[in-house]
C-alpha cells in the first residue's frame, strides 16, 4: 500500500473509530437512578417497565446517565440545561401537564438552571 494511500486510509478511518469510541463510552453509562438516587427515584415497576421520579432542587446538578427510549410527563414548568459528552449544551423549557416521547439517550448530564424545583415522571423499559 502506498504512503498516501496509507494516509488517507487512516485520516478516514480515525474519525469512525473516534465515534464508535464515543459510542461506548456513552453505552456504558449507567442509568438515571443508579447515577444519581438523589434525583431518580423508581416509584414503580414490573417486569416490563419502570416509573420514575426526577427531582431536581434548583442549582442542582446530576451525574453523567443515559436513559433507554421512554416517556415523560413534566410535572413542573422548569427550565433544565442539558449537557451532552461533546462538552455542548441547550436550555430545555418545559411545560407542566405536558409530555414526550424519546428515543434512548446515550449519555447526557442535566442541570436545573431555574429558581425552583423542578419534578419529571419517566416511563422506561425495565
Amino acid at each position: 500500500m502506498s504512503t498516501a494511500l496509507s494516509r488517507m486510509t487512516a485520516l478516514t478511518l480515525l474519525p469512525l473509530c473516534a465515534a464508535l469510541a464515543g459510542s461506548v463510552q456513552a453505552q456504558t453509562l449507567p442509568r438515571s437512578y443508579e447515577a444519581s438516587p438523589d434525583v431518580y427515584h423508581v416509584i414503580s415497576q414490573n417486569e416490563q417497565f419502570k416509573i420514575i421520579l426526577a427531582t431536581w432542587k434548583a442549582g442542582h446538578r446530576d451525574a453523567p446517565h443515559s436513559h433507554p427510549a421512554g416517556a415523560l410527563y413534566f410535572v413542573d414548568d422548569c427550565s433544565l440545561r442539558a449537557h451532552a459528552p461533546d462538552g455542548s449544551s441547550r436550555v430545555l423549557y418545559t411545560k407542566s401537564g405536558s409530555g414526550t416521547v424519546q428515543a434512548a439517550i446515550p449519555g447526557h448530564v442535566i442541570e436545573n438552571v431555574g429558581s425552583r424545583d423542578c419534578r419529571v415522571v419517566m416511563f422506561e423499559p425495565s
